[in-house]
């Protein structure tokens, strides 16, 4: 993977001076090369595919506007990582602010009474249409979740994703660890609740 990923860095290089230089070809033909594992990325952290596509257009488009800011000597696939996972954290920032303002006037329209307000992670749970997975990666704050996809998915190690997510070696392996503690803890009361809801029936 590592050796793909030195050719897919060296052939974007290329591109990008040709695109820089007037050769508008050139950026279809990046973003066809790197497409896979920016949707890869995307799709671990947003559910909706309609969601993931615009969110992937929105990307190569301030990879489009922020070209001429690239070094080439470093890798490239650090610098779109950056780009995308900033843009996954901003998506999902914003679609959790929603989610509470969506609960929040249901409770006003049907006159609920007052109490604490049902946590996103626990209304994305009720959605049938997320997958288990899915959505106890939802009760992750959004850079653990990246952390943990760049780390398991896109096989990166420690110094890269620090680089991506501007934290230093030792702070990405403590939010790892911890962020697989609370996956596990998340994962087995999840199991736990669905044993019992079954038992029930």
């Amino acid at each position: 993977m590592e050796q793909e990923l030195a050719r897919a860095n060296a052939e974007a290089v290329r591109l990008v001076q040709q695109f820089l230089k007037g050769q508008s070809r050139a950026f279809p033909a990046l973003v066809n090369l790197f497409t896979p594992r920016v949707m890869s990325i995307i799709r671990r952290l947003v559910s909706s595919y309609h969601d993931a596509e615009d969110l992937h257009n929105e990307i190569w488009l301030k990879v489009a506007q922020n070209l001429h800011k690239y070094d080439p000597t470093l890798p490239f696939h650090s610098w779109l990582y950056r780009i995308a996972s900033n843009a996954c954290i901003d998506f999902l920032r914003k679609r959790r602010e929603i989610a509470l303002e969506d609960e929040q006037l249901h409770q006003h329209v049907h006159k609920r009474p007052s109490g604490p307000v049902k946590s996103p992670e626990l209304f994305l749970l009720e959605k049938e249409s997320y997958s288990e997975l899915t959505a106890l990666l939802d009760c992750l704050p959004e850079t653990d979740r990246l952390i943990l996809t760049l780390r398991f998915v896109q096989e990166m190690s420690y110094d890269e994703i620090g680089s991506i997510v501007g934290m230093s070696k030792n702070t990405v392996g403590t939010r790892l660890f911890r962020a697989r503690k609370q996956l596990k803890e998340q994962l087995d009361k999840y199991r736990e609740e669905r044993r019992m809801s079954d038992a029930a029936y």
